[in-house]
């Protein structure tokens, strides 16, 4: 069935893109609009700066064992100097041009219109678009998915005088890409993803890194020994990390930044990079006036199939609230654009259903899926846990997982205890979150362990270990 529905995607990123692309092949009239470059924060801000940074971060250790050093994460060479950062910047703007190019490619092939601009909503099924140089022009539709992302979320007057991340002393993730030298000292502020690999990335270049963690301590959402395992081993290799108590302000000074902590202590480095959290971009849409539901965290409350309260507006991604991930982006986007044109789709977890794998590319990397055993703790159910070593399955033997504690891997399953269905995973080790994938597909689908244990899942691998968990 074709559809002739029309179709209006505000925002460029991973949700919107997915969204556009989808509606179109079903045969609709898609327009995308965008104010920032096809691909959106994710592709030219954060995820991929980011990750081109850990994959330098790897390189280096890997050099560095290679190399002997009793400590990988000392470089035999000290501190990357400006002429290796410079190479890392290179290399991030190549790949933000092949994914940017990509994703246009994409909406090319699919005959989505893009308009690089703004739009606000003057009515349920009407946009106003405004172009720069053109006069604002209104467009309707029978349908709109709003996946605008998410920025940076910071407490009033965190910054004090200086208002927000400056780019030089004061940085931001989105400032990884205009780095030119590194500093020789640097507070990271944030126990989350972002926090964590940054702290992972810039002391495996070499820099001396200061952790300031607040009550809720590393990773606040996954399991707790395997996320403080983290913390161990990135104290073992030389960070600080402070715990419990809140960063109240960061400011610049005339030589570096300093930290001021709830309970008076201060602590000073030459740069800080804050990353303590994000809020859904609704901006200027003009959803409000429209009566579109909010939740708690300022999100576009959506059902399964991303509907919002008011029935031709849809929401996707960072727009729709928490957690904040690409995968969560592209897989909402995919069935937004389905139901925008008219055809069925499957529902997807709701943002307060634990179903995504989130995954800190640090080393070891962490994972985590679905009720960890704190969580299915507090939920009331009984549950067992299952836990296997990486070197339990052949190719961690082969790899040499677990020889020396930087190397570790463990999995944990957690199940219940009455109907042995698949609750969640945790993982800590060399591709976590790729040990994790049979789990994410065995919490959607509510498998049990013995389907995990007759998966035929291949051998040897790392992924086997899910099927391992069952037997």
């Amino acid at each position: 069935m074709q559809s002739t529905r029309e179709v209006m995607v505000i925002g460029g990123g991973p949700a919107g893109v997915a969204s556009a692309v989808e509606a179109a092949r079903a045969g609709a009239g898609v327009t995308l609009v965008a104010a920032e470059p096809i691909g959106g924060r994710a592709t030219h801000a954060s995820l991929v700066p980011s990750k081109v940074l850990l994959h330098a971060a790897a390189d280096r250790r890997a050099a560095a064992r290679r190399a002997g050093t009793s400590d990988p994460t000392k470089n035999p060479e000290g501190r990357l100097d400006a002429a290796g950062l410079q190479g890392i910047v290179e290399e991030i703007e190549r790949v933000v041009s092949v994914e940017s190019a990509r994703l246009r490619m994409r909406l090319e092939d699919a005959g989505v219109r893009v308009i690089h601009g703004t739009a606000t909503f003057v009515a349920p099924d009407a946009v106003e678009l405004t172009r720069e140089g053109r006069p604002a022009a209104r467009e309707r539709f029978d349908a709109a998915v709003v996946a605008t992302g998410s920025v940076p979320a910071f407490p009033d007057g965190f910054f004090g005088e200086a208002g927000g991340p400056n780019g030089t002393s004061i940085l931001a993730p989105r400032h990884v890409r205009q780095l030119r030298d590194l500093p020789r000292s640097l507070l990271v502020i944030g126990g989350g993803a972002s926090g964590a690999e940054a702290v992972h990335a810039f002391a495996s270049l070499g820099v001396e890194v200061t952790w300031l963690l607040d009550e809720l301590g590393i990773l606040p959402d996954f399991d707790r020994e395997l996320a403080d395992s983290l913390g161990d081993v990135l104290m073992e290799r030389g960070t600080k990390i402070v715990h419990g108590k809140r960063v109240l302000r960061v400011t610049a000074q005339a030589e570096g930044v300093l930290a001021a902590l709830d309970g008076g202590r201060t602590y000073t480095a030459e740069c800080a990079y804050v990353a303590i959290g994000r809020r859904p971009d609704l901006g200027a849409l003009g959803l409000d006036a429209l009566g579109v539901r909010r939740d708690r965290d300022g999100a576009i409350a959506v059902d399964a199939s991303m509907r919002s309260s008011v029935p031709s507006i849809l929401a996707a991604g960072d727009a729709a609230g928490a957690p904040y991930l690409a995968s969560k982006a592209g897989t909402q986007g995919w069935i937004a654009g389905r139901v925008a044109a008219g055809l069925p789709a499957p529902s997807t977890p709701l943002p307060h259903e634990p179903a995504w794998v989130e995954a800190v590319y640090t080393e070891p990397e962490v994972a985590s899926v679905g009720l960890s055993a704190q969580q299915a703790v507090r939920s009331g159910r009984p549950f067992e846990v299952r836990t296997l070593t990486f070197d339990e399955s052949l190719r961690g033997v082969l790899e040499g997982v677990g020889a020396e504690r930087h190397a570790r891997g463990v999995l944990r399953v957690i199940v219940d205890a009455s109907t042995a269905a698949v609750l969640g995973g945790t993982a800590v080790g060399p591709r976590a979150s790729e040990v994790l994938a049979p789990l994410a597909v065995a919490v959607r689908a509510g498998a049990t362990l013995d389907m995990l244990a007759t998966s035929g899942l291949a051998s040897p691998t790392l992924g086997e270990l899910a099927a391992l968990a069952g037997r």
